[in-house]
């Protein structure tokens, strides 16, 4: 009786301990309090502290004044450097961080760190939409219209490659009134958490603007402001060389200056996303000679992954083929898909 006592003893003591390094982290708050239990992670502000007692529970980080921990952590900083070692409070708000590297540590405020143990991302993420519309009207009126679009994005650390094509086709009372594409291929590479080289290639084919095949390709740089699931925006300039075969007119070629900018972000807790996209090309040898594509709209999200679509598209060229206008517009609605 007395050994199994002893045994069941030894046990209780070998949990207390088995607790007591699982849960070895400490977070001391602003206002004195002192939490025991294991940093987890942190993001958007909220430090998620695994305890014994309480489960995971949720500290705000600006409410926290120090903490320690004998587990090394990845600290992903406001410029989004990124740090991995064993963080030490040194004083309410400021840490010290060893690393591996630096023969000497490195200090920094709390503030500066957005993350803690972010979740390991895939060496490639790939995301991207499809939207199709269809309209048709048959009595007094005979009128159908087609539109298609789509947009594959593959990303990595240091890369982004992205293909996009759009279509659009329309008849009325039998006879054919539009009938175009678009397509486009891009690379970017990332030569600093915001700056990117790109270089792009864009096709183009428009029967009613005269356009057998006008062609682009060039290279230039980007800044990514913002680069997530809720807002994305950048900007971009360089050079192209344009050629544009006519059907019956004279053939065009230039080196052109390109811009472009891309912004999307869901407003509403993701009740609608506004999009946004513009680019253009002005011949740096007639100043007069600028076209450009305008996109933008509102994506509704339903469910398992679908979206309805309003958008307006708008292309202009200020010196179209003879007898084409300078400006197309489009109103679109349609059933989308994106990942």
């Amino acid at each position: 009786m007395q050994k199994s006592k002893k045994i069941l003893l030894l046990w209780v003591v070998g949990c207390c301990l088995i607790t007591g390094l699982s849960f070895a982290d400490e977070v001391r708050l602003l206002n004195g309090d002192r939490l025991t239990g294991k940093i987890v992670s942190m993001q958007a502000d909220d430090l998620t502290l695994q305890t014994s007692f309480a489960g995971e529970i949720t500290i705000k980080w600006s409410e926290v004044a120090r903490i320690r921990t004998e587990t090394p952590l990845r600290l992903v900083l406001a410029d989004e450097t990124k740090l991995e070692g064993i963080p030490q409070s040194i004083e309410d708000r400021k840490i010290k961080l060893q690393l591996d590297s630096l023969s000497e540590p490195i200090f920094f405020d709390m503030d500066q760190v957005s993350a803690i143990n972010p979740p390991e991302e895939p060496p490639v993420r790939l995301n991207g939409q499809l939207n199709f519309g269809f309209s048709k009207a048959t009595g007094n009126t005979d009128t159908e219209r087609i539109h298609g679009d789509g947009e594959l994005v593959a990303r990595t650390q240091k890369s982004r490659y992205t293909a996009g094509a759009e279509y659009n086709r329309a008849k009325d009372e039998n006879e054919k009134t539009e009938d175009n594409v678009l397509g486009y291929l891009k690379y970017d590479h990332f030569l600093t958490p915001k700056f990117y080289f790109y270089m792009n290639g864009l096709f183009e084919k428009d029967e009613f603007k005269d356009i057998n095949l006008r062609s682009t390709a060039g290279a230039g740089l980007g800044y990514q402001f913002f680069e997530s699931e809720q807002m994305n925006l950048s900007v971009e300039a360089g050079p192209s060389y344009v050629n544009t075969d006519f059907d019956e007119g004279d053939d065009e070629d230039s080196v052109s200056g390109r811009w472009a900018v891309k912004f999307d972000r869901f407003f509403f807790d993701k009740l609608f996303q506004y999009y946004f996209k513009n680019e253009g090309y002005v011949s740096l040898t007639d100043a007069n000679d600028v076209f450009m594509f305008t996109r933008t709209g509102l994506r509704f999200p339903l469910r398992m992954g679908l979206f309805l679509n309003g958008g307006w598209e708008w292309d202009w060229d200020n010196q179209p083929a003879l007898g084409s206008d300078k400006s197309d517009y489009r109103y679109i609605l349609s059933l989308g898909y994106g990942f």
